[in-house]
Order: C-alpha cells, then sequence, then structure tokens
C-alpha cells in the first residue's frame, strides 16, 4: 500500500515536470516535440548570456542555450551549447552572432547564414561572432562603471578626510560612549530590580485586592438581599402613611399653639399652673404639720381630747400664705 503511494507521488512528480517544462518552452515559442540538434560555439566574454536564451533565425526561434562553460584550462574562452530545431540545416558558413536586440531586453543569439560548402552534422562548432551594439555597451558599462567607481572612492575619501583629522576627538567621543554604554548598562540593572520589586508589590496588591474582593462578595449578596426586601415593601402606601402621621401630628402642633382645646388653653394660660403652684404649696404646709404634729391626724383615744391649734409650721405657712 506504502509503496503504491509512492508510486503515485513520484509519477505525479515527474508529470509536473514534464508539464512546466513543455510549458516554458512553448511560452518561449519552441516546439518542445521536435527534435534538436546539438551545436557548439565559442566566445571570448557571454556577459549577460544565461540558459535558455533564445536562438533566433530571421527572428524566429529556432533553440536555445542549454549550457555554458569555459572551454579549457586557459579560461580564455568559453563554450556555448545550443540546442537548435533538427529541421535547420546548419552549414559550415554559419555564424551564431551574440546580440542584444533592445536596450532593456536580454541578450541573445543570432543565427546568420550564408551559403556555405557543406552542411554541419550535430556536435560541431559554430563561427562565433559579438554585435558591435554589445562590444560598445560592454565599453561604455565598464568605462562607466570605472569613473562611477573612481567617483565613489573620491567622495568616500572625502568624507573620511575630516575623521581622519578629528580622530583624537572622535577616539575620545567612542571612549565617553562606552562609558555611557555602561552607565546605561548599570542602571538598566538597577531598573530591572526595581521592576522586579514593582511587579512583586503590583502581585501582592493584586492578592490583597482579590482578598478583599472576595470578602465584599458576602456583603454584597446580603445588600442584594436587602435591595430584594426593600423591593417587596410597599414603599407608597409607607410613605402615604407617614404622611398622614405627619399631617396629623402637625394639626396637632397647631392645636397646642392656638387657644383652643383644652391642652391649648393650658399651654397659653397661666392659670392653671398658678393653681397647681398654690395647690403644692398647700401640700407643702400639710406636710411640715404632719410632721411636727403627727398626733394631731393620728390618735386614738377612748375619751377624746380637745383639738389643739396649728402647729408653728402650719402657722408659719399661714403666715406665707397671707404675705403672698
Amino acid at each position: 500500500m506504502a509503496r503504491g503511494k509512492e508510486f503515485k507521488v513520484g509519477l505525479f512528480v515527474v508529470l509536473t515536470a514534464i508539464a512546466l517544462y513543455v510549458g516554458f518552452n512553448y511560452l518561449r515559442g519552441l516546439d518542445v516535440f521536435s527534435p534538436l540538434n546539438t551545436y557548439y560555439v565559442e566566445y571570448q566574454n557571454v556577459s549577460g548570456l544565461k540558459k535558455g536564451d533564445r536562438v533566433v533565425l530571421n527572428g524566429l526561434d529556432v533553440g536555445s542555450v542549454i549550457d555554458r562553460r569555459f572551454s579549457d584550462d586557459s579560461y580564455d574562452n568559453i563554450l556555448v551549447t545550443l540546442a537548435i530545431d533538427n529541421t535547420i540545416n546548419l552549414t559550415d558558413s554559419t555564424i551564431a552572432r551574440l546580440t542584444k536586440p533592445d536596450f532593456l531586453g536580454g541578450i541573445e543569439i543570432k543565427l546568420i547564414m550564408p551559403v556555405g560548402t557543406r552542411t554541419l552534422e550535430p556536435n560541431e562548432t559554430l563561427i562565433s561572432d559579438i554585435d558591435g551594439g554589445i562590444t560598445e555597451l560592454l565599453t561604455e558599462e565598464g568605462i562607466s562603471a570605472a569613473n562611477s567607481l573612481s567617483a565613489l572612492v573620491n567622495k568616500i575619501n572625502s568624507v573620511l578626510d575630516p575623521f581622519v583629522e578629528k580622530s583624537d576627538s572622535i577616539a575620545r567621543a567612542i571612549d565617553n560612549f562606552t562609558e555611557a554604554s555602561e552607565n546605561v548598562k548599570n542602571l538598566t540593572g538597577r531598573l530591572e530590580g526595581s521592576l522586579d520589586l514593582i511587579e512583586n508589590r503590583i502581585a501582592w496588591l493584586t492578592d490583597s485586592i482579590t482578598h478583599a474582593l472576595s470578602g465584599l462578595k458576602p456583603l454584597t449578596e446580603e445588600y442584594a438581599k436587602l435591595g430584594e426586601k426593600l423591593n417587596a415593601v410597599d414603599l407608597e402606601s409607607r410613605l402615604v402613611s407617614m404622611d398622614s402621621l405627619l399631617l396629623g401630628t402637625r394639626t396637632f402642633i397647631e392645636k397646642l399653639n392656638s387657644n383652643e382645646g383644652t391642652l391649648g388653653k393650658l399651654m397659653s394660660n397661666d392659670s392653671l399652673y398658678n393653681t397647681m403652684n398654690q395647690t403644692m404649696a398647700d401640700l407643702d404646709s400639710l406636710f411640715i404639720d404632719l410632721r411636727y404634729n403627727p398626733k394631731r391626724y393620728m390618735h386614738f383615744s377612748v375619751f377624746g381630747r380637745k383639738n389643739s391649734g396649728p402647729a408653728d409650721g402650719r402657722e408659719t405657712s399661714g403666715k406665707k400664705k397671707k404675705d403672698r
């Protein structure tokens, strides 16, 4: 079962690779199903030429570059391998010219086929040539690159000259920067310790708040129960009753402040006060006489006796009344 899956995966990969190859070459205008012949050509410089670049004949794609390598150990020439449609009969006079069709486009090999003496066999070597435009372009690019490099070096020198003159100041600045970095490092260490302490305190505070909130939960439940009880109470009727009670109390107080009724007259007229004051004075005299002459009020006699006059206290009390 596992081998069957591996076979299917391998077959899928192979088919995918074939499809990509066919599609890529089709987009390049090559007929991948027609046989190709291999030819070689040598150049001294193939700057910009890549594998897969076109081989054209009178503007039509007839092949592609399939390989590039040095022709020998001297590394003087580069051998380029071409795959060309076998329907194209190349002769010994065929020239493979390295050209650049436009400034923005890539490099391609253009076949020029003058009349030759014989037809080339596969794996033979073609005559090489480089278009003058490419040579000029390479030369101009080399000169431009050299000029740009020289200008860049001059700019770098002009930028570095002030630094060379102030090398001592720069060294001191670097030393100061190093010292400042050490100070920052030490400060960072202290800040890390402070942050750890703050983190511990925050954790403790969080635990305390959590504990306090857990203690408030029963109180909150009690308040909730109290709220439910208050909601169950008919507050409106209670308020109406309280309003009626306050209204009655207000009416009662108003009657007390007026001369109407017994309580009103009692609070506004002093005759009752005077009468009660006189009564208290009489009771006081009576108690004094009772104290000094108890026999006058409590006696037991078979034959009886004369009543004696009032006691001294009684007389004194009578005098006090007359003085009043």
